[in-house]
């Protein structure tokens, strides 16, 4: 870690690890990139995104800026300062960020915004913030909640009933159960609580970058904010070099503007030349061609006009005399006519404006977007209200009673052997169900008769084991988030469909 440090150092590229402190004047960026550092991003890689941000930004503007690397999880930290110029060495900014270690436990994405609160300045000229946009303040796999948010006093009401339940011996899953929406919410309500300061402060210089291409939060946040929101997905298993590069091409023409600096000609080329610079992806990335340069205009060459030696008129002839006459009229009747079958073109423009041949799949594309965000807003506000209510109990702990018939569970023991047994009973987020002794290796199906539903399981976790029954964690359905609500439903109906017939 010290030579990396001290190579940095030499090629004007700082590395400071460790918590934030305050900046001095001198140390003011100009540009600030913010990216999520969390071990939780999964399929994502906003380390790979912010990398290959930064060194398209230095390969495509020439104006020298102060630039700054922030990572954030459950806290900040202040990893790369850079003075952009001629001599920044670009292998020694990609040996520091590959050095930074994306483990963080828990992803609080009220931090990056109270940087910019804290840090920001009115002479910033850009901040870019960098996630998936999935907040997660406690990781219920983990069992880890936030050791930020148990020492923030704004949730000082959860912290003391999290450490009663604690001293009590309440297990983490059932912590999680009882008080971990009511956390999310917190979060979710102090985040939105700080959109005013971030639009008055930095609003319009500031792009939120959701690698998800999907987020709820980061687009209604960005809107709040008045930021400019970039759904651009980069995915590790779906071709993250190519979404990268159309990524990159946003990203600079939207920065050039708030800038104000023009883009060069060559800019989609220049992208491609700093994405060759990183290791882990040079391979794979398409080339783009140099725009040849502007051929220069030939210069004028100026004639002066030779005198002409006076001729004798001869008299004209009577019918030739008339022939001009004519031309000229039929010229302006000609011109007329142009004129006006122009102006019908275009009036008839102005009252029948073309259609964009894609102007279906944008509408559409709108329509899914929108009921995907309305879905996501119903899903939190049945969490928040689920967690409130006065059974909350029965909602959020393994005593929702399944009646006999009403559920059984598909899976697979450990020798390959489908199975279909009865579910005993369920949870916001598992279900106990009787396996007869057997090692369970794969929940498949869930299936309710009396409601005519079936839910696919894509992934699981067996928690624990009671005797002859286990306790599955549900993570993810095959139609993740329509089948959650479905499970919602279940939970509160499950107790009705044993009188269904």
């Amino acid at each position: 870690m010290l030579a990396r440090i001290i190579l940095a150092a030499a090629l004007i590229v700082s590395v400071v690890l460790g918590p934030v402190r305050p900046a001095s004047a001198q140390e003011q960026p100009d540009i600030i990139i913010l990216f999520d550092q969390s071990g939780s991003v999964g399929k994502h890689d906003p380390k790979l995104a912010s990398k290959a941000w930064l060194l398209t930004f230095l390969k495509t503007f020439d104006n020298p800026y102060k630039i700054e690397i922030v990572g954030f999880d459950e806290a900040l930290y202040r990893h790369l300062a850079i003075d952009r110029d001629t001599t920044t060495d670009i292998n020694a900014v990609n040996r520091a960020i590959d050095g930074i270690e994306t483990v963080g436990k828990a992803t609080d994405l009220e931090m990056p915004f109270r940087y910019l609160l804290n840090y920001a300045k009115p002479s910033t000229k850009l901040a870019v913030i960098i996630s998936d946009g999935e907040p997660e303040i406690w990781d219920a796999k983990l069992g880890y909640l936030s050791k930020e948010v148990q020492a923030d006093p704004r949730y000082d009401d959860l912290n003391r009933q999290y450490q009663q339940m604690k001293d009590a011996g309440v297990s983490k899953r059932k912590r999680f159960e009882k008080l971990g929406a009511l956390y999310h919410a917190r979060n979710i309500d102090l985040i939105e609580g700080q959109m005013p300061g971030i639009a008055k402060l930095i609003g319009d210089r500031l792009i939120i970058w959701d690698l998800s291409g999907t987020s709820y939060y980061l687009k209604t946040w960005a809107k709040a904010a008045g930021a400019q929101y970039l759904p651009m997905r980069v995915a590790v298993q779906e071709n993250p070099v190519e979404q990268l590069q159309k990524a990159m091409t946003a990203l600079q023409q939207h920065s050039s503007a708030i800038v104000k600096e023009a883009l060069p000609d060559d800019h989609e080329h220049r992208a491609a030349v700093a994405l060759t610079t990183i290791p882990e992806i040079a391979a794979k990335v398409q080339p783009r061609e140099q725009p040849a340069p502007k051929p220069l205009s030939p210069p004028i060459e100026t004639r002066v006009a030779e005198p002409v030696a006076p001729q004798p008129v001869a008299p004209a002839d009577t019918q030739a005399s008339q022939s001009p006459i004519w031309g000229i009229f039929l010229v302006l009747l000609g011109g007329v006519i142009g004129a006006l079958i122009v102006y019908r073109r275009r009036a008839a423009a102005k009252a029948e404006p073309a259609v964009p041949v894609d102007l279906a799949s944008q509408y559409i594309d709108a329509k899914v977007k929108g009921a995907l965000d309305d879905a996501e807003k119903l899903r939190r506000k049945l969490l928040i209200a689920e967690s409130e209510a006065v059974k909350v109990e029965r909602r959020f702990s393994l005593r929702v009673a399944v009646p006999s018939g009403a559920m059984e569970i598909q899976w697979i023991s450990a020798d390959g052997e489908k199975r279909e047994t009865a579910a005993i009973n369920l949870s916001m987020h598992g279900v106990k169900f009787e396996t007869h002794g057997a090692e369970v290796k794969a929940v498949t199906k869930i299936i309710c008769p009396n409601m005519d539903v079936v839910l696919g399981v894509n992934k699981f976790q067996e928690i624990r084991r009671d005797g002859s029954r286990s306790v599955a964690l549900l993570i993810e359905f095959e139609n993740n988030l329509d089948d959650w609500m479905r499970w919602v439903e279940i939970i509160t109906r499950i107790d009705q469909t044993a009188t269904k017939q």
